[in-house]
């Protein structure tokens, strides 16, 4: 039986499950046409989010801040 010392001084192993290890960026996926869709769909996401967010602030300046101020200058 192999002791945790072992296993850690190993090479490590060839083949598909050495691919599997860790965070590697599949470029073939990315250049698929479920990646484009996905890449588009994040780019949009994080556009809409941030129209959405610079749209809840403004809102809030113009309704909510200046009802805060005329009420303490009463």
């Amino acid at each position: 039986m192999l002791s945790a010392r072992d296993r850690r001084d190993r090479p490590p192993e060839e083949g598909v499950v050495a691919e599997l290890q860790g965070f590697a960026v599949d470029k073939a996926f990315f250049t698929s046409h479920k990646g484009i869709l996905l890449e588009t769909e994040l780019v949009f996401g994080i556009i809409l989010v941030s129209v959405f967010a610079y749209d809840a602030l403004k809102i809030y300046r113009t309704e909510m801040a200046p009802g805060a101020i005329q009420g303490d200058q009463q």
